[in-house]
This record gives C-alpha cells, sequence and structure tokens, in this order.
C-alpha cells in the first residue's frame, strides 16, 4: 500500500533573545497565521493525516498543535528525532522503520535544514537539493513496490 508523508516546517518563531535556548522558542502572532493557514489548505483539500507527529521543541509543538486543533486531526505525538540536528542518515532510518507501521497518511513537524536534508534524502537527491520555507507543507508518496519515496507537491504557506 503507498503511504502519503506530509513534511511540514514549523511555522515562524520569535527571535533568539539573550540568554534563550534556541530550543525555547515559541510561535509569534505570523507563526500561529500561518498555522491556521496550513489547516484552512488541508481542510480545503480534504488531506487529513491519521497520525500527526512533532519535534518536541515548542515551536513544532505549538505549530501542529494549531494544525491538529484547526483541521480536527487526531492527537500529535512527539518524536525526539524529529529535533533540531538529528541528521538526515539517522532521522531516514528511524522513518524507513517507522513505515510499516504508519496509517496511509501521516503528518511530520519538524525543522531546517533537517527537515530539507531528510526529504533529498528520501528522494536520493544531494542533501542540499531541497528547501523548505517557514509553515511550507511537503507531500511525499512511498510507493510500496518500488520502496522509493516521489516528491507530490511543496507548498509555501504564502500560497495557500
Amino acid at each position: 500500500m503507498d503511504k502519503y508523508l506530509y513534511f511540514l516546517r514549523h511555522a515562524t518563531a520569535e527571535v533568539i533573545r539573550p540568554n534563550q535556548l534556541d530550543i525555547d522558542r515559541c510561535l509569534i502572532e505570523k507563526g500561529r497565521l500561518q498555522a491556521r493557514r496550513v489547516a484552512a489548505f488541508m481542510q480545503r483539500y480534504a488531506i487529513t493525516p491519521e497520525a500527526v507527529f512533532s519535534s518536541p521543541y515548542p515551536r513544532a509543538v505549538q505549530t501542529a498543535a494549531i494544525v491538529r486543533k484547526e483541521a480536527g486531526l487526531v492527537p500529535v505525538q512527539e518524536l525526539p528525532w524529529l529535533a533540531l540536528d538529528t541528521g538526515a542518515v539517522t532521522s531516514s532510518t528511524l522513518l524507513r522503520q517507522l513505515l510499516p507501521n504508519l496509517p496511509a497518511h501521516t503528518l511530520l513537524v519538524g525543522h531546517e535544514p533537517d527537515l530539507s536534508a531528510l526529504i533529498s534524502r528520501l528522494l536520493n537527491s544531494d542533501d542540499s537539493a531541497f528547501k523548505i520555507k517557514k509553515a511550507s507543507l511537503t507531500c511525499l508518496c512511498y510507493q510500496h513496490d518500488s520502496q522509493s519515496f516521489q516528491l507530490e507537491w511543496s507548498i509555501p504557506a504564502k500560497f495557500m
């Protein structure tokens, strides 16, 4: 069975302040509006993932929570390897291990440059071949027969 993976880069977050850790950054109002726009897009095109996974960082969790609530999706589960600096080799290996247990449609919320590197690796491209903007939604289809991924589409929030 083919599976569709939707990769969502977290929406716009606050600029890092002095004495603040990057992992603690939260969404700003622009980011909350972007997340709502993503949710509206998903509803408009009947994109209803049966599983939602997020990086444990607040800006990703907040993006996932807004999209989940606004689009009426299932609860968000955190995956530590969606956090920053996991590396494309590790994250692609862990994602491939999850694939047999994933439903037909799954949403993964994470960060740059990790998501771009992961998607590039899944598409057998150079790690720098793909770049995702904030609050962009990218769809890959995992084709079971060929055990390969195909890019279906990628849309920045401003075009949703």
